[in-house]
């Protein structure tokens, strides 16, 4: 007997296949930041704590990346909990 087709079901499982992928993603770049954020902060204790004894340039940058990427993790994982 074959199983009957039922589309919201199916559209169901693919949106939770689709959020299932982006929680992965999610989790691997927040893995990928936490550790960055762990080797910057290390660089700025080897410094003595003062930002202007490595590259202030470089470090303002990489500073603001982290916060940008952080931001967008945090917007996807806030809208993946508001289609629960």
């Amino acid at each position: 007997m074959a199983t009957p087709k039922l589309p919201w079901l199916t559209s169901l499982e693919e949106r939770v296949r689709e959020a299932l992928d982006r929680l992965r993603a999610t989790e691997s770049a927040n893995r990928r930041l936490s550790a960055r954020v762990e080797e910057l902060e290390a660089r700025l204790a080897a410094a003595g704590g003062d930002p202007s004894a490595v590259d202030e340039a470089a470090w303002r940058a990489e500073r603001s990346e982290v916060r940008e990427r952080v931001e967008a993790l945090t917007e996807t994982l806030e809208s993946l909990l508001d289609e629960g």
